[in-house]
């Protein structure tokens, strides 16, 4: 069972190499071309621990070479005579610095004895430019989302070490303690958004499940590891298991309302490493720590096709290609799992969502619920964090989720757009590219005016594990929270069953009857039932890479409308 993450990773490697430039130039030659994204990304030197690690489980030559042909690449192309790194070459941002030091310092320490004596050489010598930029030019004062502060907390633990400078490691301790203080109590990293520490009308904070559990996490117990610091690794463990209760049982993780999640992949976030790197590093703590490294792992290989990570499960099938980002970055990830020996755990283990300890959970740091009927898995949400980035609020049923299954309803951001150009896709086939995200809406001169976007919503939830029921009071606004000339609200009820979801609503207004209730669902095995006039259609999201068949339904003349999905038995599929 554990074979899954050398098989994978080696796939990958096997693909990235396959991507690999040759005879174009110095300005490409040893670069990833990206299919997707049609350049090749900044940041792919990162995969030369992965290559190495591979390498030596594989004794073939043609990983090593390509690890040296990306350093070389990325030390022509990218890497500024100041010792700091771009993140793309159409990019000035810099700080990504931390992850090429990071890559570069573990292959160095682990497998620096397979490069030749001048390679190890001329790589030791880039790592001390790069690691002597961040320890000057990025700290807890900096400009930046907390994934940064914690980040280079590993980067100058790592570096510290493998170059003898005590003060990079002095530096990563106060960096470390200073991210360690923006843990809310349910053990979410918050401060991914600027300002950090901010605080929304509705008391939430800038946190994104993805960059917690990928990225922001996995750093700080490297960071631990690396210099004992065991009060961090023991508060590190607790944060661990909290942040289970965000992990569906398929693998996937429920960033759904984050403040980053338009760069969701269902699995983790598109360009961080992964969540294994930090389970695995700690896993002799918890048996539950290895089973959720192997269930997401099992994930991703389920969105590989010919050894590429896509942004989701169902990009093969609609045509979208697989950006290298995904590979190269989460290659990390398992190259550490592998390496902390992830695959000597082979006892299975029960995880929060297998059997939810309560129906109702809310989480005030982000306004949302996370729902448990039966087998059934469900979030409502309020988040009111800076929609400009694309999550919903207004009551929102983000995420739908059954044992028998899978994903019901995956919503995402509501509008697209390219926030980090060189960092998302772009899609040719627009006229079916549509938010995956329920909403009530209304269009009117080419403006949404929807429910989804209403931070200053009324949420009530209610029930136990048998029936649990959700009201909302929403009116329909713009993103930028502009009301129309003659306001529309709406009710919402939502009733969660083993068996089935129920939901309803009433629009009150003088322009309530040409609004819609959009239902998109990503299942291919549910009914939806309604008695409303109703339009079907297929639609696709890139984020986070699921299509739909998208149910309009259009109101009575009372403002009235309703739909139910049923849940089919676990043991009829």
């Amino acid at each position: 069972m554990q074979t899954v993450y050398f098989s994978l990773l080696q796939k990958w490697c096997d693909a990235l190499i396959a991507c690999q430039a040759h005879n174009l130039g110095p300005a490409f030659d040893g670069a990833f071309l990206c299919p997707a994204c049609k350049f090749p990304h900044g940041r792919c030197q990162d995969a030369v621990y992965p290559l190495l690690y591979v390498a030596r489980r594989t004794g073939e030559n043609r990983y090593i070479e390509a690890a040296k042909a990306v350093f070389d690449w990325h030390d022509r192309n990218m890497t500024c005579d100041d010792g700091g790194v771009y993140n793309d070459a159409m990019s000035d941002w810099r700080y990504i610095t931390v992850f090429a030091a990071v890559a570069v310092c573990e292959a160095l320490e682990r497998h620096g004895d397979l490069l030749d004596l001048p390679t190890r050489e001329k790589w030791r010598a880039k790592l001390t430019r790069m690691a002597d930029w961040l320890y000057r030019n990025l700290d807890e004062h900096s400009k930046t989302n907390i994934n940064y502060v914690a980040t280079n907390a590993c980067a100058m633990a790592l570096t510290g070490r493998c170059l003898n400078r005590p003060e990079y490691v002095a530096k990563a301790r106060r960096l470390a303690a200073f991210a360690l203080n923006y843990f809310t109590e349910n053990g979410l990293l918050f401060g991914e958004g600027k300002p950090r520490d901010s605080f929304t009308p509705r008391r939430c904070r800038p946190i994104d499940i993805g960059y917690n559990v990928e990225e922001s996490i996995p750093a700080l117990i490297k960071y631990a590891v690396s210099v004992g610091d065991e009060n961090a690794l023991s508060f590190l463990t607790e944060v661990l298991r909290k942040q289970l209760d965000f992990l569906l049982p398929d693998g996937g993780w429920d960033n759904s309302f984050g403040s980053r999640n338009n760069k969701w992949t269902y699995y983790g976030s598109r360009t961080s490493d992964g969540c294994q790197a930090g389970y695995a590093l700690l896993a002799d703590r918890d048996p539950r720590f290895a089973e959720a490294a192997l269930r997401n792992a099992r994930l991703m290989e389920r969105c590989s096709q010919n050894g590429l990570l896509n942004g989701g499960v169902r990009y093969p099938e609609n045509g979208e290609p697989a950006c290298v980002h995904h590979t190269f970055t989460h290659a990390n990830a398992l190259a550490c799992a592998l390496e902390a020996g992830i695959e000597k755990y082979t006892q299975p283990a029960a995880l929060p969502a297998d059997h939810a300890a309560k129906p109702i959970s809310y989480y005030p740091e982000i306004d949302t619920y996370k729902l448990a009927v039966g087998d059934l898995r469900a979030t409502v949400t309020g988040y009111d964090y800076d929609l400009s980035a694309g999550h919903a609020s207004g009551g929102t049923l983000t995420l739908l989720w059954h044992k028998a299954v899978g994903p019901v309803i995956v919503s995402s951001v509501v509008d697209y757009h390219l926030v980090e150009p060189v960092n998302q896709q772009q899609t040719l086939r627009l006229s079916r590219h549509r938010t995956l995200t329920p909403r009530v809406e209304l269009i009117r001169d080419g403006r949404r005016y929807s429910q989804c976007y209403d931070t200053r919503a009324s949420i009530e939830v209610s029930g136990d594990s048998g029936e649990i029921r959700v009201v909302v009071g929403a009116a329909l606004v713009t993103l930028e929270q502009q009301i129309l000339s003659a306001p529309v609200t709406v009710n919402l009820e939502y009733r969660f069953t083993a068996g089935d979801v129920r939901i309803s609503g009433r629009l009150v207004g003088d322009g309530a009857s040409a609004a819609r209730f959009v239902l998109p669902i990503v299942s291919r095995n549910v009914q939806v039932r309604t008695d409303c006039i109703c339009e079907k259609q297929p639609i696709f999201f890139l984020t986070p890479g699921f299509d739909a068949l998208e149910y309009t339904l259009r109101p009575d003349a009372e403002g009235h409308f309703q739909a139910e999905i049923r849940l089919p038995e676990l043991r009829s599929l």
